[in-house]
């Protein structure tokens, strides 16, 4: 197993695949030929906590209460935790179908850090409406 150590997302045939931090994948998944320096050997600590994490319990009725596991870190936290999706790490294709499912509050964000850094004019007019 190998520990994703940053989120990022690459496209495979057309459609975009996402990896995200802490994610665990097999050793011998094709990622890892072209991405291995986004990965590592995961703790004894965090396989075990992957393997006894629970699942999240969905309800089929309205108004019924969750068990909702939170975050243990979140990019602010300053603990490690994911960075926050930076444009300038993207292809152009990738940062707008981020875009497309980014809320208004992510869009302001990365749309911001475009025209501060790279300014690609196919980013910064896009149609970011979701297809």
């Amino acid at each position: 197993m190998k520990r994703c150590t940053e989120s990022f997302t690459i496209w495979r045939d057309g459609a975009p695949v996402a990896f995200v931090a802490g994610q665990l994948v097999d050793d011998k998944h094709p990622i890892l030929k072209t991405h291995k320096h986004l990965f590592e050997e995961p703790t004894a600590t965090v396989v075990q906590a992957a393997q006894l994490k629970p699942v999240e319990q969905a309800t089929a009725e309205p108004g019924t209460p969750r068990s909702l596991t939170p975050p243990t870190q979140t990019a602010d936290s300053g603990g490690g935790g994911p960075k926050p999706f930076d444009p300038g790490e993207h292809t152009a294709p990738e940062v707008i179908e981020y875009l497309k499912g980014a809320d208004e509050d992510e869009r302001v964000r990365v749309l911001a850090a475009e025209e501060n850094g790279q300014a690609r004019k196919t980013v910064l007019s896009a149609d970011l409406t979701k297809a």
